[in-house]
C-alpha cells in the first residue's frame, strides 16, 4: 500500500492529528510498510485536496498538529487499495545487499552485519509482541502473527545457518588469500 492508504488506515479507526497519523504509521504499519514523514505530509496535502479526508478544528495549525477524519470518498479509497492487493511480498534488505557481497568484506564486518541483523530482528519480534493485540480487529491480529512467525523464522536461521553461512565464508576467504 502506498502513504495515502496508509494514512486512510489510521483514519479509519478515528479522527488523528498529523502527528498521530505519523505515529500510528511507525508503530502499528511498521511489520508490513513504511512511510517518511517527508512523504506523509503531502500525502495529507493530496487527500485533503481531492476529498479523502478533510481537516476538522484549526485548518490554520501546522500540518503535524492539524486534526483530520476520513470521508466516504476516502473509505472508498482505502477499500479500493486494499482490494487491490495482491499475494506478492517484496523484500528490500540492506542487509542481504551486504551478505551477497560478504566474500568482499572483512570478517569482522560479516560478524557485525549479523549481530545487527539479529538484534533488528530480536527488537522487531519485541515490539510485535507488545502491540495490544485484544483490541485489534482478527485482520490486524493475522498480520501480526504472521509477521511474528516470519521474523521467528528468520531469528531461527540466522541463529543456526547463519554461522554456518559464515565459517563458510571466513573459509573461502581464506582460501582465496593463500
Amino acid at each position: 500500500m502506498n502513504v495515502a492508504a496508509l494514512c486512510l488506515g489510521v483514519l479509519s479507526f478515528g479522527d488523528t492529528s498529523g502527528y498521530g497519523i505519523r505515529r500510528a504509521v511507525e508503530e502499528w504499519f511498521q511489520h508490513f510498510g513504511q512511510a517518511s514523514l517527508g512523504a506523509i505530509y503531502p500525502a495529507l496535502a493530496k487527500l485533503t485536496a481531492r476529498g479523502a479526508i478533510e481537516v476538522i478544528g484549526a485548518p490554520d495549525a501546522p500540518l503535524e498538529k492539524r486534526d483530520f477524519r476520513i470521508t466516504e470518498v476516502g473509505r472508498a479509497e482505502l477499500a479500493a487499495a486494499a482490494l487491490a492487493t495482491d499475494g506478492s511480498e517484496t523484500v528490500r534488505s540492506s542487509f542481504l545487499a551486504g551478505m551477497f557481497f560478504a566474500h568482499l568484506l572483512e570478517m569482522d564486518d560479516v560478524h557485525r552485519l549479523m549481530s545487527e541483523r539479529l538484534a533488528g530482528l530480536r527488537g522487531e519480534q519485541r515490539r510485535l509482541r507488545s502491540l495490544p493485540a485484544d483490541s485489534m480487529t482478527e485482520g490486524q491480529r493475522f498480520t501480526i502473527r504472521y509477521s511474528l512467525t516470519v521474523v521467528a523464522a528468520a531469528i531461527e536461521f540466522l541463529e543456526h545457518e547463519g554461522q554456518a553461512i559464515v565459517t563458510s565464508i571466513d573459509r573461502t576467504t581464506r582460501h582465496k588469500n593463500q
